[in-house]
């Protein structure tokens, strides 16, 4: 009947009874400690998962962007093409010349 007296059970820990007694109360810093390891290990966890939510959200921000930048690049290259450029400057006046480029050499005698 002595080691069920002494037996100790989670539902005696969670009454109180454990702590009442004096021969149990060198345990108490070790729960303590105990106890907060598991806090500081819910407080990582969720850090964790925060993190991991912020990394799945700028990866699809990178998507996002690099998708922007090849439409924006294909519509710069439409537009640096010389039929684009020359319907662009027709209302100016401009047309494209029909006789080749020359070097003018200052220094020819």
């Amino acid at each position: 009947m002595s080691s069920k007296k002494n037996k100790i059970s989670v539902f005696s820990i969670l009454k109180g009874d454990f702590f009442s007694k004096t021969q149990n109360r060198k345990y108490v810093p070790f729960l303590f400690l105990i106890v907060s390891l598991l806090l500081i290990n819910i407080r990582l966890t969720f850090h964790a998962e925060s993190l991991q939510r912020k990394s799945v959200n700028l990866e699809y921000e990178v998507a996002d962007l690099r998708l922007r930048y090849i439409t924006t690049k294909s519509q710069l290259m439409s537009i640096y093409k010389r039929s684009t450029i020359e319907e662009m400057v027709s209302n100016q006046g401009l047309e494209t010349s029909l006789t080749p480029v020359y070097i003018i050499d200052v220094n020819e005698e």
